[in-house]
């Protein structure tokens, strides 16, 4: 073949040749990143609704005040709601992305019980409430309390006497959603209090969780603040604009899960993590030392396909019922029913609205479940005996319901 001399702008100097370049490239991670949108442009967030997918998102950090960016944005909305004029909700969704390769593994320190009481994910923007003050049933002469006397319930419809009026407490806006039942925002993989990264220092391998701190917790977690501050709710617009979060990292690289087994330390591979990152408290109270707790998920490349399918599953449920109870979360105020051993949320009748101006102090959560594993159980993948092997799980059938509660 001739030898071509190349154009000034495609000559290689200092010795760099197309061999070394390409190398350079594919270890950088842009062409994973490249990668990691186009199966979310692929998968039903992409194709169903239509997703706005943007590389390179930028944000401004909370702190430093300095404009950052992380790989991936991908927004979209709901249309439930459209054709119910009573409904003053928009749901959105986005979905944050940071995409890291690596030929060293990621460790995950993983947990049995949840990182906190009650649920606290995912993040919810675009509303003036976090919390909704529920009021439920009076009871009086007539019928059988919980603690075994006679009780009726009244019906919130009709006129009340002050000695009907009903007791209230505040509870979270996920928790009176009952978001725990529809898999994706309960307990779909098993949680972790921290997350580490494997080097090799000299011949030895050592692990650091300030790399992954820096380069994963909290661009995504600051990426959010951002997306929460542009979400803020306009004044006295007629519709509010929730955004439901979701951070995620993608990741190209050995996933690792440490976790105690008979008092010694089992490894089992696994494709999606939970994070749990305590944030400081900002509270005066001395009793109480415990920030909130923000989450972020850790993906395998390989199980992120099936990953972005629970999840537009699930945040379409989810959005389903934020609309059904737009009245509520717009009020901030509702009312529990109770029918054959469950309860329903309503909107609060008008007739209680007075007693909104009452002071409150109650506060009702429900208990956040976890999921774990134990290594001498058989699942979906292989679980070995011998404390020296990593065992994995390459299937979480748990996540294939047909259909979630309402």
């Amino acid at each position: 073949m001739e030898n071509v001399t190349p154009p000034p702008f495609a000559e290689l100097k200092e010795g760099v040749t197309a061999k070394d370049l390409r190398e350079a490239i594919s270890k950088s991670g842009y062409p994973f990143q490249a990668v990691v949108a186009d199966l979310i442009a692929a998968s039903p967030i992409g194709v169903e609704h239509r997703a706005r997918i943007q590389e390179e998102w930028t944000y401004v950090d909370r702190e430093s005040g300095q404009v950052r960016s992380i790989d991936i944005l991908a927004d979209l909305g709901f249309q439930h709601g459209y054709e119910e004029p009573e409904s003053d909700l928009r749901v959105r969704l986005s979905l944050l992305v940071e995409c890291k390769q690596s030929d060293f593994p990621y460790v995950f320190f993983l947990r049995q019980t949840p990182p906190s009481e009650s649920s606290e994910f995912p993040d919810i923007a675009g509303l003036d409430v976090q919390k909704l003050r529920v009021f439920i049933e009076p009871a009086s002469e007539g019928g059988e309390d919980d603690a075994g006397g006679d009780a009726t319930t009244v019906d919130p419809s009709e006129e009340l006497d002050e000695e009907e009026e009903p007791s209230s407490f505040w509870i979270n806006l996920r928790d009176a959603l009952s978001l725990q039942e529809i898999p994706f925002f309960g307990a779909p993989a098993p949680f972790a209090i921290s997350l580490a990264k494997v080097f090799r220092k000299n011949s030895r391998l050592e692990i650091t969780g300030e790399e992954t701190y820096r380069s994963l917790t909290l661009p995504l977690l600051k990426a959010a603040d951002h997306l929460r501050f542009l979400s803020t709710p306009e004044p006295d617009h007629p519709l509010l604009f929730p955004r439901i979060i979701v951070n995620v990292a993608v990741v190209r690289a050995p996933m690792v899960s440490a976790l105690l087994h008979e008092g010694q330390q089992g490894l089992l591979s696994l494709p999606w993590v939970r994070i749990s990152h305590l944030e400081p408290t900002k509270s005066p109270d001395v009793t109480n030392l415990t920030g909130a707790v923000r989450y972020f998920d850790v993906v395998h490349e390989s199980f992120f396909p099936q990953y972005l399918e629970v999840l537009a599953r699930d945040a379409e449920e989810m959005a389903r019922r934020m609309h059904l109870h737009s009245m509520e979360i717009s009020s901030g105020a509702g009312f529990f029913k109770f029918e054959d051993d469950q309860e329903f949320l309503v909107p609060l009748p008008q007739e209680y609205e007075r007693l909104l101006e009452e002071p409150c102090t109650m506060n009702l959560s429900k208990q956040a479940s976890a999921l774990g594993f134990r290594m001498n159980e058989a699942q979906e993948g292989a679980v070995p005996q011998d404390i020296d092997l990593i065992g994995w799980v390459d299937a979480y059938d748990w996540l294939n319901v047909t259909e979630t509660g309402i």
